[in-house]
């Protein structure tokens, strides 16, 4: 006979009980305030999670996401206007075709490298803002942006310099070394939850992730790649028709796009930071939502942490009516 449902304030069972029905009767009665399970979380219920956080919280997500969003497509216009313009001024003065096809070299490199450095800490200054979010809403408490950015401000200093110091490390990593960079990718995977929930410095927190991560590396590095190919995939069918539309108001092709003495169109930048704002605003949450999830998931399958949830909720809910 299959367990019922537990009584009012009992909990359910021990994860490691040798009861066949356990894991069944916890993955079944687990309450779900929020936008998980309480107890430890499966795939599904990480990526389902992301997607439902944006559904509960669609100012506080969303409102985040697009200053975020601004933010980085901003930046990277701005350089790329830069780049552009060095490049046509060293093909137009340069005869040396060498020394153009350096020029131009370097030129993508410079630009790649800060295209990853950028995203990456604007990424994870998104996730450290958005781990409020996320971890309230588990318990089923919305946030608002004045909340949120009540509890970032103080930590804002801290957040980004551990976002730009992981994502060096990472590029640095795998750049240069490849298995390292790999390595670092998925042992600081969630350093910034770390960060902004228990409220620790830069250093402590990428112990606390190292420590987290540990025994479960390649399910966390597994879990944290799928995300970023379904937001990779979706970005990219998103962004598609304004990187169209871009090359036909401009009048120009990719090839045109590649030559340095063609400079950079102002109707291709303008309509593709556009379609890259709207793009990254609904996308970046996911990825955020996943790093956020995923500390979550770990204290849970490490500390406990779904048990001491279970009791928070337990205790906030008013006892049941009488029945007739």
């Amino acid at each position: 006979m299959h367990p019922g449902p537990p009584a009012p304030g009992t909990g359910p069972p021990s994860w490691g009980a040798p009861d066949p029905y356990a894991a069944a009767y916890y993955a079944q009665f687990a309450p779900k305030p929020g936008c998980v399970p309480l107890r430890p979380l499966t795939l599904s219920d990480i990526l389902d999670g992301s997607f439902q956080t944006i559904r509960r919280n669609p100012r506080s997500t969303l409102g985040l996401s697009a200053v975020i969003a601004v933010l980085q497509v901003s930046v990277l216009a701005i350089f790329q206007v830069v780049v552009y313009s060095v490049l046509r001024d060293t093909n137009s003065n340069s005869s040396d075709p060498n020394q153009v096809g350096a020029g131009q070299l370097l030129g993508v490199l410079s630009s790649l490298f800060s295209v990853i450095v950028l995203s990456a800490v604007f990424g994870a200054v998104l996730t450290g803002m958005l781990t409020h979010v996320i971890t309230q809403d588990v318990l089923g408490n919305r946030e608002t942006l004045g909340s949120v950015w009540n509890r970032v401000r103080p930590r804002l200093v801290a957040l980004i310099g551990a976002s730009f110091l992981v994502a060096m490390l990472q590029l640095i990593g795998l750049v240069l070394f490849i298995v390292p960079g790999v390595w670092l990718w998925g042992a600081l995977t969630v350093t910034v939850p770390a960060l902004m929930v228990e409220n620790i410095g830069v250093r402590a927190a990428m112990k606390r992730s190292r420590a987290l991560v540990r025994g479960t590396f390649w399910r966390v590095w597994g879990i944290r790649a799928l995300g970023a190919v379904i937001v990779a995939v979706i970005s990219g069918i998103a962004a598609a028709p304004f990187s169209i539309l871009a090359i036909v108001v401009s009048g120009q092709g990719l090839g045109d796009l590649s030559d340095g003495n063609a400079g950079l169109p102002i109707a291709y930048l303008l309509i593709t930071s556009i379609g890259a704002i709207l793009t990254t605003t609904f996308t970046a949450p996911i990825k955020a939502g996943i790093d956020a999830l995923l500390y979550v998931d770990l204290r849970m399958r490490k500390e406990g942490l779904d048990i001491a949830l279970q009791q928070a909720v337990a205790n906030r809910m008013p006892p049941p009516g009488p029945r007739y």
